[in-house]
Formats: C-alpha cells, sequence, structure tokens
C-alpha cells in the first residue's frame, strides 16, 4: 500500500502532538509535584486522592473538635484548681479562728478575708473562655451564678453540657457545669463560715472545719475528674493525629510524582520531536522539489 506524503506528514503531526502533550503534562506535574491535575489525567487515582483527602478533611475536623474541648476543659481544670486554693486557706483560717485566743475582733479581720475569698471563688465560677461562661452549660451568654437579694448564690446556667462532635456517630462532653455539688458546697461552707466569723459564734467557726474540708475534697475530686476527661479527649486526640499522619503519607505516595522518570520520558519526548520536526522539513522540500519539476 502507497503511502502519500500528506498522509505521512499526518502521521508526524499526531506523533508530535503526543510528544508536546508528555512534555506539557511532565511540566505540569514536575511543578506541582503530583502524578495528575486533573481527572481525565488518571479518572480512577483521581477519585481515589479525593476519597482520600475527604477523609483527611474529617480527620483534621475531628482534631480540631477535640483541641477545643480540651482547651475548653484545661481552662475549667485551672478555675477549680484556683476555687481549691480558696477553700485551702479557708480551711487554714477556720482552725486558726477556732482556737478560744481568738475574739472578736480577730473573728471580724478574718471575715473581711473571707469577703474576699468568696468574691474570688464567685469571679472563677463565673469566668468566660473566648467570650463564653465557661461553667454555665449551655447557657454560654450569661453568668454561670447570681448573688440573690439574701446573699445566697444560686446556679443560673443551664443543665445541659457542651458537646463536640468528634466523628459523624460520636461526641463528646467539653465543660463541668456549675450545679456539681462540689460548687454548692463551696459556696455554702464560706459563706456560713463568714456568717459565724461575724456572729463571733465559736461553735459555728468550729463546725466550719468540717464543711470547709467536705467543700475542698468535693473540688478536689472535681478537679480530678475533669484531669480524667482531659486524659480521654488527648488519647482520642492522639489516635485521630496518627490516622492524619497515615491518610497524609497515604496521599503523599498516590499523587507524588516520579520525577527522575518524568525528565527521562520527557528527554525523550524531545528527541523523538526534534527527529519528527526533521521529517517533516524533509517531507516540505520533497514536495517542493516535486511542484518544480
Amino acid at each position: 500500500m502507497r503511502v502519500t506524503n500528506n498522509q505521512l506528514y499526518e502521521n508526524l503531526m499526531s506523533g508530535i502532538n503526543k510528544q508536546l502533550k508528555t512534555t506539557n503534562d511532565g511540566n505540569a506535574s514536575i511543578s506541582s509535584g503530583t502524578r495528575f491535575q486533573r481527572p481525565s489525567q488518571a479518572g480512577l487515582d483521581y477519585k481515589t486522592s479525593l476519597d482520600l483527602r475527604h477523609t483527611q478533611t474529617q480527620i483534621s475536623g475531628s482534631v480540631e473538635s477535640l483541641t477545643v474541648a480540651e482547651s475548653r476543659l484545661s481552662a475549667s481544670q485551672t478555675l477549680l484548681h484556683d476555687m481549691t486554693n480558696v477553700l485551702t486557706r479557708a480551711q487554714t483560717l477556720a482552725v486558726q479562728q477556732s482556737s478560744a485566743q481568738m475574739g472578736a475582733q480577730e473573728h471580724a479581720a478574718a471575715a473581711a478575708e473571707l469577703s474576699h475569698l468568696l468574691d474570688q471563688a464567685f469571679n472563677s465560677a463565673n469566668q468566660q473562655w473566648q467570650g463564653e461562661s465557661l461553667f454555665a452549660g449551655t447557657a454560654v451568654d450569661q453568668p454561670a451564678f447570681v448573688v440573690d437579694g439574701g446573699g445566697l448564690f444560686q446556679y443560673q446556667g443551664s443543665n445541659q453540657d457542651r458537646t463536640v462532635s468528634v466523628s459523624s456517630t460520636q461526641k463528646v462532653n467539653s465543660n463541668i457545669r456549675g450545679d456539681e455539688q462540689a460548687f454548692t458546697d463551696t459556696f455554702s461552707a464560706l459563706s456560713n463560715f463568714k456568717t459565724a466569723l461575724l456572729a463571733n459564734d465559736q461553735p459555728a467557726i468550729a463546725s466550719a472545719i468540717g464543711e470547709l474540708t467536705t467543700a475542698n475534697n468535693g473540688m478536689i475530686d472535681l478537679t480530678s475528674r475533669v484531669g480524667g476527661q482531659i486524659s480521654a479527649l488527648q488519647s482520642y486526640k492522639q489516635s485521630y493525629e496518627d490516622m492524619k499522619f497515615s491518610i497524609d503519607k497515604r496521599l503523599n505516595e498516590h499523587e507524588s510524582a516520579d520525577i527522575p522518570a518524568l525528565v527521562a520520558a520527557m528527554q525523550q519526548a524531545d528527541i523523538a520531536l526534534q527527529a519528527s520536526y526533521s521529517q517533516i522539513a524533509n517531507i516540505k522540500n520533497i514536495s517542493l522539489l516535486n511542484f518544480l519539476r
């Protein structure tokens, strides 16, 4: 079968386009560091990348949620520890003031300090984190505690916990509410002790030691419980971070371009391209000679 110059020319142009595509795709892959940049280059591999990236996004969201929960609980733990320090100081005062050598003047001075300690506990219980009330449950836009007309400390938050979603099916608590018994005992013990001091009531001052000890133990237990929650969240977080590392590694291996192989293919394409250009030039010269004859 006789091959005409036109047919040969078309075949060479087809080869040139193929080699140019190899060069262009190679440059794009070297520039981006990936084997493919669009579905048409590798349909199934492109879909696999999309699936991996979707999983990557979900895991990153879980890590972010756990980080928020951990930070909120860590802030809560710090404030609970502050309230423990308040109770410890109040216990020390109660032991001192229960002595028979202490009179009304000493009791009044201690009561003044108790007022400061109550204010400190109240402020800690009403602290905010990122502009939201820490201990008010889901009622984040209002203080957790108020003082009523009778001087009693009242919880006014919600009875619902704040949660964060770590997956489509799993949520974890990320707060401590002020309606925990430890808060009630703390304000009650401090208030009763202050009242006893102001009344110069020696038996009531002595009994305040037991109330304050109970309140302090409760606050210590609550602080420890929060520590356990933080440890659990950190464990969850580490698991998700390990998963993220695995997905990141798999995605990198799946998409990464083989630069040496690409360079070799582009070099071969360039050689073939130059040969094709040379053959096209010969065809044109032959055609010109035939025309001149």
